[in-house]
This record gives structure tokens, sequence and C-alpha cells, in this order.
């Protein structure tokens, strides 16, 4: 997806990887490939949470943690299609380290924030890899205490949260913290923050301006990471349907097993090209529609690959001792932390109905066209009623469709 090709709305997009892009890819499965096995990352997900992430490091010596930091503050400043790459090859391994919520929600918040002592730093602490600075997802003041909770916060240096309309950085090292591990193996906790390790970044309109755009970041993430996922769940059960036998051969050969999972291996694609088209076009004025409907897609996507691979493994598929279950989880945990499918859904079908009554009617020669909206005479409604009902109806049909049905 070469950068410098501007595509405009409802032209194709370039799905070929530059270089740059594909040397990054590959230097991060690699990285994955070597230190995120499975066994090593489930005796980390058994431990409290560690002081430090132990790919941290790693991270950082790739030049991971600054893609998105301005190069005046140390980062590469690269773009978030680069980073939603990153983070998809990231995914396949069962990402644990706060990637997404530093390098990519955290770093775009900050950078949207008016210059000042406080952001400037927090940005180069970023970029250099020697502190980790998170977005809250619950924050709010009792007394002069800032009480927040976050994922990864148990080894976070700072905590970004939005707070009567102005976007605070609480530093923690003096906050007393409680964290424990989620269901899927992540980190997470609530810290107590005095009101003297508080900062104020921005205000009202700019404030809020910097939130959304962090967390579009963290949204794209979040997909992107689940892609990864469910791409590795996908290589997983492929590969297990082509060793388990049954009735003298692979089950992989029967043409049930191998329609779902061609129906999944869609349903990845699907979710894949959204999702680097939302990266790409992050930003624009039709870069918030294509989110939704890459997160209305992901949600559908995740949910169907988990119980497929789950399904075909059968009983081993849900044991503590295989992999599928635990990515299952992981996926789970992406679809809570995307948030409500269904008011993403709504605002989706509202843009889309706000595009549709801007559009310019279409006349030719003083007619109307095809597509063009307008009003009907009874008449004309009633026969129109009558064809679509000819059309469309089989003979046993005696009501309206299900939901089952419409599926169908």
């Amino acid at each position: 997806m070469k950068k410098e090709r501007d595509v405009e709305p409802g032209d194709g997009m370039d799905f070929d990887l530059t270089h740059e892009q594909s040397m990054l890819v590959a230097s991060c499965e690699r990285l994955v490939k070597q230190r995120c096995t499975f066994d090593a990352r489930r005796e980390q997900a058994r431990q409290l949470p560690q002081a430090w992430p132990k790919l941290w490091a790693d991270f950082a010596e790739l030049g991971l943690v600054g893609m998105l930091v301005p190069q005046a503050h140390g980062g590469s400043e690269q773009s978030m299609l680069d980073a939603a790459l990153v983070a998809q090859a990231l995914g396949r391994g069962w990402l644990l380290e706060p990637f997404i919520d530093c390098a990519m929600s955290a770093a775009t918040m900050l950078a949207g924030c008016p210059p000042e002592a406080a952001r400037d730093t927090a940005l180069r602490s970023i970029a250099s890899g020697h502190k980790i600075m998170v977005p809250a997802h619950r924050a709010g003041w009792r007394g002069d205490v800032l009480i927040v909770e976050a994922h990864h916060i148990c080894y976070a240096d700072g905590v970004l949260a939005l707070v009567d309309d102005k976007l605070l950085l609480a530093l923690t090292p003096g906050g007393r913290k409680v964290f424990w591990r989620q269901f899927d193996g992540t980190a997470s906790g609530r810290v107590r923050c005095p009101i003297a390790s508080v900062f104020t970044l921005a205000e009202a309109d700019q404030a809020r301006l910097a939130w959304r755009a962090g967390d579009q970041a963290a949204r794209i993430g979040r997909i992107a990471e689940g892609s990864g996922l469910a791409k590795a769940m996908l290589d997983v059960t492929i590969d297990y349907l082509r060793t388990r036998r049954q009735f003298g051969q692979p089950i992989g050969r029967f043409q049930a097993l191998a329609h779902r999972m061609a129906d999944c291996l869609i349903l990845h694609e699907q979710v894949c090209a959204l999702m680097l088209a939302a990266a790409h076009r992050v930003g624009s004025a039709d870069g918030a529609r294509l989110l939704d409907a890459a997160q209305v897609m992901a949600h559908r996507a995740f949910r169907r690959i988990g119980q497929e691979s789950i399904q075909m493994h059968g009983g081993i598929g849900m044991t503590d001792e295989y992999q599928i279950s635990h990515c299952v989880k992981r996926l789970l945990a992406i679809e809570l932390e995307l948030g409500d499918v269904d008011m993403t859904l709504r605002r989706l079908v509202a843009a889309r109905h706000r595009a549709d009554a801007t559009e310019p009617a279409n006349d030719v020669g003083g007619e109307r066209g095809p597509d063009t909206q307008g009003p009907a005479t009874s008449g004309q409604q009633a026969q129109a009623v009558d064809e679509r009902g000819a059309d469309s109806r089989g003979p046993d049909s005696g009501g309206p469709t299900t939901g089952g049905d419409a599926q169908r």
C-alpha cells in the first residue's frame, strides 16, 4: 500500500506493500516466531503482571514504539497504515504487550495536544522506549485523588484520561496500584493518583479531538491485532484438518468442512481489507465510516472464526493446553474492547443515509433517472409492491422474512 498514492472515495486501493513495509512486517513476524511461542505466552499469562513487559525492549530496538511519534520528539512519524500492519503481525503471537495502547493510542493523543513540557517529555519517553503511557477506560475524581482504570496500568508510567472535557496526564509511579490478569491473559488494573501528579494537556474541543484521534487509533489497532490472531487460528485449524483422519482420509477433504473454512477465510479477508482501508483513510471525511464498517465486520468475523475453530477441533479445542482456547478468549476480549457493535452499526447506517441525502438528483433530459428518489402515486406504489411480491415470494411464502431467512 504505497503511501504516496492518493485514493479518492470510491476508487480502488492498492494492497501491495512497499519494500519498506514488507521488511517491517517480516521483522515483526520473525520476532513473533522466535519469542512469542504458545508455551511462553501461556506461562506469561499465568503470572502476575511484571514490572516491565518482557518484549518491550525488543519493540524499542526495532523502532516500533515510536512509529507514530513526531520526528521532532525522537519518533519515526510513520503512517497509521504502517502501525496497523505491525499490530496485525504482532497479533499472530497473542499480543500481551501494550503496543496498541501506548505506541498507537497514547502517542496519537499526545501528538494531537498543544506543545508543552509535559506533553513533549511524554512523547520523547515513548519514542525512546523508556516509559509507557496508556489511555484510561474509566477515570474520575474522588476528592483530590484521580482514580483511573486502564489496561497495562501495572507497568505504565502515565495514564491519559478525558475528565470533564479535559485531557489529563496522570503520572503513576507515586500512585497506589491494584492490578490483575483478565480472562484473556492481558494485564489490567487501577491506580489512585494524587492531584499533584496530574497535568492538564488540553481542554474543550482540542481535548475531545485528541481523545477521539487516539480512540480511532486504538480501534484500528485492535481490529488489526484480531485479524492477525484470527489468521493464526485459521492456520492451526487448517493444519489440523489436514492431519486428523477419519473414515480413512483427512477430515479436511470432506466438503462441508472445506466450505466452512472457506467462509471463514473470506470473512478474514474482508476484515483485513476494511481495516487497511480505514487505516489508510484515517483522519479523512470517510475514515470514520470505514472504521465503523471494519468494526462491524470484525465482530462478525472474529466470533465466527472462533466458534468454527473450536467446532472443528472438537473437545481438544476447549482445553487449556491447546492454543485455540486462549486465542478465542483474546478475540472475545477484543470484541468487548471495541465497544457496542449495535451502536456502531446504527452510526454506520445513519452516515450512509446522510450521504444518500446529499447526493444530487440524477436528472437526464428532464426525466428522472432510475436511482432518483421521488414521490410516487398510490397506484405506482401498489404496482411496485405487487411486482416485488411476484418476484421474491415463493409458493410457500406466508409472512414477513425472519432473521434466519434473511441470513440464508
